[in-house]
């Protein structure tokens, strides 16, 4: 179907005689019968009917009328024209009720809605009735949201279990989401049309591997991700009868290690299709990410990745989906700051730019150029919301500056940018794996190629999206560490940025040679850097020992000072984590992420822009070590002492350092940070370097309306600084539009901010220093502190006399109520209120734990001994022993 054809189409629908030109269009035969004056039949195919009418409010019109033709077991689709819309819908087949409607505005229609409006074309081959079961099936197919991740992660979970136990659990789940990725990968393709262009190609692929009792995996999958996506036509096996397939490249489409270390990893025919009829064919599937989906689109792919890890991990590593309004926000204050810091644009002019306003000739000429060689790294990836927010935006700029000639320059642009522009790095393999598939599809949607075998390879990205730890490395902690650092020569990072950008359009035999030297140049320089700072590392120990074992005038031995013994003991850790990097090195494998190893060229300049959304965890989540690690690195990582239960840092405090040591002077630094970076004693290292070394352009806390689309409780706030000490008469804007600003000097005052406009700021500190602070009459204290909440909270469910019955530990517990008391949280705290909805085990009596319990409390906590004796504070004690007291003994 014609695109541009049916988009005219439809504007001039707009009246029932025009809905007969719009089905001529679609293949039926237009009908000229006379209807009554409000319905009438308007086409026909095979015996199926379009009967339309116009209406003010065509969404009931529609759905009234589909009823009465349900009603009347007609085989047809009702449409309702509108003064703006049409609306669809159509009687089920072999089942009662209607179908959802289908709404497709006349003017600028969604992506989705113009294609379903094509698919309802009739197909060669159908009857009249096989035509209606494909209408009410199209018109019924599921709508995108909650439960699309829901079954995307329960045939995951069915999935990773089917696998034999010879693997890990983490490798398990990884060899399931990569099978099930490349599955979706493709319904993204199919719905191209690239799939032989066939937008049943998958599906049928799978019912004739059922009707010949095939082994879908082994005979089908197997062939056409290994043997045919991944091949060009001419290196295809004679064998294999596919069909029409384009070339797709590797990376996606060959064997990922965790494959290799499991070995044959397959998966039956009844899990494909449970999977195929519970997942991707209850949805629509679209390749253009929109504002409004109704149905599967690539920008889902960050939910996917935030629902395919279960609560603990999410909580574990920080991770979390981020809206893709929040996204575009920060990635065009950080291009605005970034222009402005790097190019010589002032901040109107960059502003200009960025938003599409008329720039004058040498503004554009210096953008331009600028835009080219910025670089723009995420050093949290996750799944590329961020990398492909600024592929989006940055092809839109350059786009305006220097239009494209066609839709095929266009994508030659995108193609240009993602090389040159764009890198990420995350811990996790998953994250990389979507991020991936994500920017693949970016450059997929925007194809205009129809011919199959035609179509541009995708890019290898594994040079520009990398595994690794952005924190740690051997390499920036020697840097950190003060010993001297070895620069990476200029011809050496040239020849890995070389290896790097030839793999990228590389196929085939070239792309594994590529592939060969680019390692081989990262490991060679690994080894020269790692052998550098041990050196380096040994001789500074060497020359602590000697100055311990000097003696001073009187025979007496020097020793070290503390702060050289902790250097020292710093030394010693520090070289046996070279050690350690050394020996894998000898085996061949660089066995860390380095930017110095890895990204070279780009460590020696710095990047224009780093952006991202950093995972969020409290330090008390970390283990220890990590904790030590952090403060070792870190500067701001290092909390100012503090009385009371103030928490550690975070660790996204660290990422903010690590993020201004990685950008370039004058670049730009955009990230999310949790709100109490602003307020909470962890962030005062923080806050006062911060603005003290660098200029805050923007500081916005994300409305409720925004926040809310996170998927968990967050309250963030966007940081936005550029590399370079303020000037001293500098303001910062206070939200994206730049409404309110304040003085940057007004935040270098020791405490909290006060994101305010100056004048309120400046009243509230004459406020607080006319009188005493609340916090010395009353100071506030954590809660009593369980160690089990689930064995010690729970809901009264009834009283019977002296026992109630109260939810506990999952099941329902009496307990005698002289032990009851209200539980209350600081959700229940109200304005001149206070109510508890739930109770807590009491076992106190001036102020020290009881000896002995009544014998229904007794009987429940022997029950559960082992679980509370291992709670971390309980050192002794009786079991129903409570912690952190003193909110709950204080008299009130």
């Amino acid at each position: 179907m014609d695109r541009t054809a049916l988009l005219a189409a439809l504007a001039r629908t707009d009246s029932v005689r025009d809905a007969r030109r719009l089905f001529s269009l679609l293949g039926y035969v237009p009908d000229d019968l006379p209807g009554d004056d409000a319905t009438c039949l308007v086409a026909r195919w095979e015996g199926f009917e379009v009967i339309a009418s116009y209406s003010a409010t065509p969404h009931d019109a529609a759905r009234s009328l589909a009823r009465k033709l349900a009603t009347a077991s007609r085989r047809a689709l009702a449409l309702a024209c509108g003064p703006a819309e049409l609306a669809i819908a159509a009687p089920r087949i072999g089942a009662p009720g209607i179908t959802p409607l289908l709404i497709v505005p006349r003017a600028e229609p969604p992506a989705l809605a113009l294609q379903l409006l094509g698919e309802l074309a009739p197909r060669r081959g159908h009857n009249g009735l096989a035509h209606a079961l494909r209408v009410a099936e199209l018109l019924s197919t599921e709508r995108a949201g909650e439960r699309f991740f829901r079954l995307f992660r329960a045939a995951l979970e069915r999935m990773a279990a089917f696998l034999p136990r010879q693997g890990g659990a983490t490798d398990r789940r990884t060899a399931a989401l990569i099978a099930l990725t490349r599955v979706l990968f493709l319904y993204f393709v199919q719905a191209k049309g690239w799939l032989d262009g066939r937008p049943d190609y998958l599906r049928s692929l799978l019912d004739d591997a059922l009707a010949r009792r095939r082994d879908f995996h082994r005979d089908v999958l197997h062939p056409l991700f290994f043997g045919t996506l991944n091949r060009p036509p001419a290196e295809r096996s004679r064998r294999l009868h596919l069909g029409r397939i384009p070339y797709l490249n590797g990376g996606l489409f060959e064997p990922h290690p965790v494959e290799r270390r499991l070995g044959a990893v397959r998966f039956s025919n009844d899990l494909w299709r449970e999977t195929f009829d519970g997942v991707f064919e209850r949805f629509r599937f679209c390749v253009r990410e929109a504002d409004e989906v109704t149905a599967v689109a690539p920008d889902m792919l960050g939910r996917v990745f935030e629902r395919v890890m279960d609560d603990g991990e999410r909580h574990a590593t920080g991770t979390f989906y981020t809206p893709e309004s929040v996204v575009r926000q920060m990635v065009d204050a950080a291009l605005e700051t970034a222009l402005a810091g790097t190019c010589g644009l002032d901040p109107d002019a960059a502003h200009r730019v960025v938003t599409g306003g008329v720039t004058q000739r040498a503004e554009a000429r210096a953008a331009r150029s600028a835009l080219r060689r910025l670089r723009v790294l995420d050093p949290a990836a996750g799944s590329g919301a961020f990398l492909l927010g600024a592929l989006e935006r940055l092809t839109g700029i350059r786009a305006a500056l220097e239009p494209p000639r066609d839709a095929a320059a266009r994508c030659r642009l995108r193609r240009d940018i993602l090389r040159n522009n764009l890198f990420g790095v995350d811990l996790s393999p998953i994250a990389v794996r979507l991020a991936e598939l994500r920017l693949w599809l970016a450059l997929v949607a925007d194809d205009p190629t129809e011919d199959i075998a035609a179509v541009t390879p995708l890019p290898n990205l594994d040079g520009i999206l990398r595994q690794g730890d952005t924190l740690f490395d051997p390499v920036s902690a020697a840097r950190a560490l003060g010993t001297p650092a070895t620069r990476v020569p200029r011809d050496v990072a040239g020849t890995v940025a070389e290896a790097r950008g030839a793999m990228y359009q590389a196929c085939g035999p070239e792309r594994t040679r590529l592939a060969r030297k680019l390692y081989a140049a990262e490991r060679d320089l690994a080894e020269r850097l790692i052998a550098h700072a041990r050196n380096a590392a040994e001789r500074e120990s060497c020359e602590l020992i000697a100055l311990a074992s000097g003696r001073d005038l009187f025979g007496v031995r020097s020793g070290l000072s503390p702060p050289q013994r902790q250097r020292y003991r710093r030394l010693r850790r520090h070289r046996a984590e070279l050690r350690r990097a050394q020996r894998a090195l000898r085996d061949g494998t660089v066995p860390f992420f380095s930017f110095d190893v890895h990204f070279p060229d780009l460590a020696r300049s710095g990047f224009a822009i780093v952006l991202g959304n950093p995972p969020w965890v409290r330090a008390e989540r970390l283990p220890p070590a990590t904790r030590r690690a952090l403060a070792a690195r870190f500067r701001w990582w290092r909390a100012p002492p503090s009385a009371g239960y103030g928490h550690l840092p975070d660790i996204s405090v660290a990422f903010l350092e690590r993020s201004l040591e990685l950008a370039r002077p004058g670049g730009a630094v955009a990230l999310l940070l949790p709100s109490k970076l602003a307020s909470s004693g962890y962030g005062e290292t923080a806050r006062a370097q911060l603005v003290r070394e660098a200029t805050v352009t923007y500081l916005h806390r994300v409305p409720d309306r925004q926040a809310n689309a996170f998927g968990a409780t967050t309250y963030p706030l966007a940081v936005v600084v550029k590399k370079d000490a303020p000037r001293p008469d500098h303001r910062v804007k206070l939200g994206f539009d730049g409404a309110e600003r304040i003085r940057q000097r007004g935040l270098q005052a020791p405490g909290a901010w006060m994101l305010v406009p100056d004048r309120t700021r400046d009243a509230m500190h004459r406020f607080l220093e006319a009188g005493t602070p609340l916090a010395r009459i009353a100071p506030p204290s954590l809660g009593v502190k369980t160690g089990a909440d689930r064995l010690f909270v729970g809901t009264r469910r009834a009283s019977n006399g002296p026992t109630a019955l109260v939810g506990l530990d999952g099941g329902e517990h009496e307990i005698e109520t002289s032990l009851l008391r209200p539980a209350l949280h600081g959700r229940d705290v109200k304005p001149f209120r206070a109510a508890s909805t739930q109770v807590v085990i009491w076992a106190y009596q001036n102020d020290a734990p009881l000896d002995r319990l009544p014998p229904k409390a007794a009987a429940y906590f022997a029950a559960r001994a082992a679980r509370l004796s291992r709670r971390a504070d309980h050192t002794g004690g009786p079991l129903w022993t409570l912690f952190r007291l003193r909110a709950g003994l204080a008299g009130h």
